[in-house]
């Protein structure tokens, strides 16, 4: 299989099965999204921090058990937040568990790019090995940007952490960066709050001239 668009079909299926599997046979949320509650609130908080997110409207993609929407209710999120999952296992999860919340289950490779959020995110969506998972990747990276107003974020797992179990899919960061450039020339890429993960951040517009802090003497 070496078709762009067949491999790209083949890491939306490929994703899609994994996690219906792991949403219904799973215990827990941390058993369904193969993650520790510290470690995810680390990658929520890397994003948080950053930005200024109290008012703004969110897409998460690939929302899983609802671990964000949690988060930012916790945060004191007074935005507006819409998560979307391939899964309606975990959409149904979401509706039952947040009863503020919006959550439905899309695909967003098939949406048109009429409605924009602020910002879009994707954490941990791409972190099982699977064929096609590098075009599925970068497909869902690029219509992240399409959809969002000032930024879209990816987190994901680095390969400069070797304790992976062999179905886990690892990235290589510069080959991250690469892709992000490729996009747009104004991207962040973060390797520095968690040993095993990064992140990459892809801005509509240069932030020196848009942060409300700046000083220029």
């Amino acid at each position: 299989m070496t078709d762009p668009n067949e491999l790209l079909a083949a890491g939306l299926a490929g994703t899609r099965a994994y996690w219906e599997k792991k949403a219904t046979a799973a215990g827990d949320d941390c058993a369904r999204i193969e993650m520790s509650s510290r470690a995810q609130r680390m990658r929520f908080e890397n994003f948080l921090v950053h930005h200024d997110f109290a008012s703004a409207s969110l897409l998460d993609i690939g929302c899983g058990a609802g671990g964000f929407f949690d988060h930012l209710s916790q945060r004191g999120f007074a935005g507006e937040y819409f998560g979307v999952d391939l899964t309606p296992e975990m959409v149904e999860h979401c509706r039952s568990r947040f009863l503020g919340g919006h959550f439905e289950c899309r695909n967003v490779l098939e949406w048109s790019t009429e409605q924009r959020w602020d910002y879009t995110l994707a954490f941990s969506i791409h972190n099982v090995r699977m064929p096609g998972g590098r075009e599925l990747m970068e497909g869902v990276t690029r219509r992240q940007f399409e959809l969002c107003r000032r930024a879209a974020h990816v987190d994901l797992l680095t390969d400069r952490y070797e304790k992976f179990d062999p179905h886990i899919q690892p990235w290589r960061a510069e080959e991250i960066l690469t892709m992000a450039l490729a996009i747009t020339p104004y991207v962040v890429l973060r390797h520095d709050f968690l040993p095993n993960a990064l992140s990459v951040t892809l801005y509509r517009e240069p932030l020196i001239d848009t942060h409300p802090h700046l000083v220029l003497g």
